[in-house]
C-alpha cells in the first residue's frame, strides 16, 4: 500500500511540475510578444509627437488671437463689472480651495480673475 501512495505522490509532483513549466512558457511567450511590440509602440509615439509638434505653432497663434480678442472685449466693460467678475472668480477659487477641491480646479476657477486683471491693467484710459 505504501508503494501506491508513493507512486500517486510522484504523479502529483510530476503534474504540478508540468503545470508550472507550462505557465512559465506562457509567461515567456507573453513577455516575448510584448518585447517584440516595443518598437511599434515607440514609432507610434514618435509619429504622434511629431504631428503634435507640427501643429503647435498654429495652436499657439489661435490661443494668442483668442486671448487678445477676449482682452479687447473685457476692456470695453465698465470698471464695476470687471471688479465684480474678478471678485466672483477669486471667491469661487478660494471657496473651492478651502473646501478641499483639487488645486487644479481652484486654479481654473481663478483664471477669469487673471484675464479680468490683465484687461484692467492694459486698458487705455
Amino acid at each position: 500500500m505504501t508503494t501506491t501512495k508513493t507512486h500517486t505522490d510522484s504523479d502529483l509532483i510530476d503534474d504540478t511540475a508540468d503545470t508550472a513549466r507550462s505557465k512559465v512558457e506562457q509567461v515567456r511567450s507573453a513577455v516575448g510578444d510584448a518585447a517584440d511590440r516595443v518598437p511599434e509602440v515607440l514609432e507610434t509615439a514618435r509619429s504622434g509627437a511629431e504631428r503634435a509638434a507640427a501643429q503647435l505653432p498654429d495652436a499657439a497663434d489661435r490661443a494668442r488671437t483668442g486671448l487678445e480678442e477676449t482682452t479687447t472685449r473685457l476692456q470695453t466693460l465698465p470698471d464695476d463689472t470687471l471688479r465684480m467678475m474678478a471678485a466672483a472668480s477669486l471667491g469661487l477659487a478660494a471657496g473651492l480651495f478651502l473646501a478641499g477641491a483639487p488645486r487644479l480646479v481652484a486654479l481654473a476657477a481663478a483664471a477669469p480673475a487673471l484675464l479680468v486683471g490683465g484687461a484692467i491693467a492694459t486698458r487705455s484710459r
